[in-house]
């Protein structure tokens, strides 16, 4: 029961954060953005804007070439805390050029959950075999 208890402490609590806009609003409007082109990843950093199911941020121009051909994406915040949740967002994107000349991307969210390793737990809704708790937008 102690070691339990120990394990329990060491993983951290239990995010209460049921949706994106909470999660958000928690980690910060900064994320990594993840890419993919022919040659390997791309990761760069962007500030996020949540809206009607969407995420709109701008884009450099690796990563507005990556979408083109692979737009499949993902959003990642690591743990604000040792054993806490990262935050990861799946999505597919569109680049578009805006009149300001700046590239921007709007995600069409289709997966958002917290995870962290270990164990899947009993009351985890999460789609795979670790701490993973889905989130609703």
């Amino acid at each position: 029961m102690i070691t339990q208890t120990r394990a329990a402490m060491k993983k951290g609590p239990i995010m209460p954060l049921r949706t994106l806009a909470e999660a958000i609003s928690h980690y910060g409007r900064d994320a990594y953005l993840l890419t993919v082109a022919k040659d390997g990843p791309h990761t760069s950093n962007v500030t996020v804007e949540l809206r009607d199911g969407r995420i709109d941020c701008h884009i450099g121009t690796s990563a507005a070439k990556n979408i083109v051909t692979a737009p499949h994406v993902s959003l990642f915040w690591p743990p604000t805390e040792p054993g806490g949740y990262a935050l990861i967002v799946n999505g597919t994107a569109a680049a578009a050029h805006r009149s300001t000349g700046v590239t921007g991307t709007q995600i069409m969210l289709t997966k958002s959950v917290l995870h962290r390793p270990g164990p899947k737990p009993e009351d985890s809704d999460g789609p795979c075999a670790s701490d993973c708790r889905r989130l609703t937008w």
